[in-house]
């Protein structure tokens, strides 16, 4: 449903004169189901490995249709290994995670075989059924459902949140109204 909704004018009605109305925003991920509960949880882990055998100065993104792997350097010779998306909301790492895991990070770099296991961590990423983002307008403006790409996808939205609230653009590819 395209948005059409506009912001009440200063000293509008809905305002006291001379002021803005009040604006609430949300973005509380998986917390948010009482409101919204068509999100899911899909479960990403990782690794953090320690070596000074490999040496990176930017992320690197491994594209494999059975491995895909990210590996993020972190300073002090530790790296993070991810790119897991399991539909479950289990927050545990399983073993074949972590094989796949090291198993793709030693194709990038034959060094990893021999580095340090510190830390083990899996956390539920938030999302609906097709996979998209949304910020919908209601009452409030709630911005969830950034699975994977929050990360990368926060700043747009955030843009996009402060376009509607100082001027009331619309963008109907993400913006939903109730």
């Amino acid at each position: 449903m395209p948005c059409i909704r506009r912001l009440p004018k200063r000293g509008s009605s809905n305002s006291a004169p001379g002021s803005a109305p009040p604006i609430r925003t949300t973005c509380r991920g998986l917390s948010a189901r009482d409101e919204q509960p068509e999100l899911r949880g899909v479960k990403g882990e990782m690794i953090v490995v320690e070596t000074s055998e490999v040496e990176l100065s930017r992320p690197v993104r491994l594209i494999h249709p059975r491995w895909p792997l990210y590996v993020i350097p972190r300073g002090d010779n530790k790296f993070m290994l991810g790119a897991t998306s399991i539909e479950t909301e289990d927050t545990g790492v399983s073993v074949r995670s972590a094989l796949e895991l090291l198993g793709a990070a030693y194709a990038v770099h034959p060094a990893f075989a021999e580095a340090r296991i510190v830390e083990f961590g899996s956390g539920l990423r938030p999302a609906y059924p097709d996979n998209l983002p949304r910020i919908t307008v209601d009452k409030k403006i709630a911005v969830n459902g950034l699975y994977r790409h929050g990360f990368l996808l926060a700043p747009a939205l955030a843009e996009l949140t402060l376009g509607y609230v100082q001027r009331g653009a619309i963008d109907n590819e993400v913006m939903r109204c109730v």
